[in-house]
């Protein structure tokens, strides 16, 4: 009888003896992979746990390796960072789900793509540089890694410990050199491989160090910076001392929203032949938001509030001459910068933008007609209001043109010759002022609404 209850005793101690052999092995392949990562071992669970763990440092860093899998060899890897002021409340993880509204994006859209993190914005951009990014781009490639609470943490297989485990404690001692935050940002704003990286540093550094001679020094080497948009905010930091920044931005037309912001920063002091020759390279290039912010400029050029007669006339032409040639939003935005600029000279080609396909276009330029229009843009306004499928908008612009120009007229009843109006007595009547010569009314006693022109002696007479 006794084998019965041998044979089960015997299977149990060999499968005691099973797991305390691998644990054995595993826990001196960990021995042996702290060894070489510079780290010394502290603490270790026995070999006849049920779950092995083990405890090693190297001040500031401590490191913990547990399993938790045995069959399939997965250990989990815990490092301990250093004890840096807001280190607690950095959290970094892979990208599973769409961003939450804490996140930070720091500038590299690949990294940005693959982690989400959150956590106090400077300690982020002065700690993730381009070094780090890249071990841990290279880590997240091979395992799944976390930063919270103040750890790096990892599930990987045994054979990858060593490696693995190496790249956390290259990031953890980067972390412990506890680096001047205004020295570090000014480092990774000048030198970060990534655009996006030295830009958010550089505002960084803006935001938190104003003034601070790190920050004026970053701010010059920043106008050199190869990305228009790194420029172009040192520039605007700069003040008087940005100003060529500026104008290279504008007249290079690298990046087309840089350029457009350069045109509206400059424009005070932008001359108007400058301003002419970078809407023509715009034109050319089709920068259409440079070209957009030289028109609006030209437009004021031809209020003439900052020009002479000639120029004001001259900037009223280029306006003119790009709403006949261009289409969609450029015509449009050449016809808004016409109204603004409020010469009458303009009406003419402005009456003709009012049968233009573009819907853009025909309410522009009835926006246009209302600041600058006369009597005889109503009828023009009243037929395109009706003539384009009445189209709200299109209505909404031509009725207030009206309604602006006839209170500009004062209403037109015979205070000036030669203006129009529409008659009290009957909706849809037209009258011009009486005069001498010239004047056109509705037949007072037609009630058909005859036209009638005076005759030579001043009465008037059927057509």
């Amino acid at each position: 009888m006794w084998e019965v209850f041998a044979i089960p005793s015997l299977f149990g101690a060999l499968l005691l003896w099973n797991l305390s052999y691998k644990n054995h092995q595993r826990l001196k392949s960990w021995r042996n992979d702290i060894r070489l990562c510079g780290l010394h071992l502290e603490h270790e669970t026995s070999s006849m746990a049920m779950q092995i763990r083990l405890k090693a440092k190297n001040d500031p860093i401590g490191v913990t390796i547990e399993d938790v899998n045995q069959e399939e060899s997965l250990a989990r890897v815990i490092v301990s960072l250093p004890a840096l002021p807001g280190i607690a409340g950095v959290r970094l993880w892979r990208e599973t789900s769409r961003p939450s509204a804490r996140e930070i994006e720091i500038g590299d859209e690949t990294f940005d793509a693959t982690f989400s993190i959150e956590g106090p914005t400077r300690l982020i951009a002065t700690l993730l540089d381009d070094r780090v990014r890249a071990l841990l781009m290279a880590v997240n490639a091979e395992c799944q890694v976390t930063i919270q609470g103040g750890e790096i943490r990892a599930t990987l297989r045994d054979p990858q410990l060593r490696r693995m485990l190496a790249v956390f404690l290259i990031i953890a001692r980067r972390f412990a050199e506890k680096p001047d935050v205004a020295e570090r940002l000014a480092e990774n704003a000048r030198d970060d491989r990534e655009p996006g990286v030295r830009l958010n540093c550089l505002l960084v550094l803006i935001r938190e160090f104003p003034g601070d001679p790190r920050t004026v020094e970053a701010l010059r080497l920043a106008g050199s910076d190869p990305s228009p948009r790194t420029r172009l905010r040192a520039a605007r930091e700069m003040g008087e001392e940005g100003r060529p920044i500026l104008q290279d931005l504008a007249e290079g037309l690298a990046d087309d929203d840089c350029s457009a912001q350069a045109v509206a920063l400059l424009e005070p002091a932008l001359t108007f032949e400058k301003t002419r020759t970078i809407l023509a390279g715009a034109l050319r290039k089709r920068r259409v938001r440079t070209a957009r912010a030289c028109l609006e400029a030209l437009g004021r050029w031809g209020a003439g509030a900052s020009a002479d007669a000639v120029t004001a006339a001259d900037a009223v032409k280029a306006l003119t001459k790009v709403m006949t040639r261009e289409q969609g939003e450029l015509a449009a935005a050449a016809a808004t910068a016409l109204g603004e600029a409020g010469s009458p000279a303009s009406e003419p080609a402005l009456i003709e933008a009012l049968l233009r396909e573009s819907l853009d276009i025909r309410v522009a330029a009835a926006n246009a007609l209302g600041r600058l229009g006369s009597a005889a843009a109503v009828l023009p306004l009243k037929e395109a209001d009706e003539g384009f499928g009445r189209a709200p908008e299109l209505r909404t612009a031509t009725r207030q043109a009206v309604a602006e120009i006839q209170a500009r007229l004062q209403g037109a009843s015979g205070a000036t010759p030669g203006q129009l109006s529409l008659a009290d007595a009957e909706a849809g009547q037209l009258s011009l002022a009486d005069a001498d010569t010239g004047q056109l009314s509705l037949a007072a006693d037609d009630p058909a609404g005859q036209l009638s022109l005076p005759d030579q002696d001043g009465g008037t007479g059927a057509p």
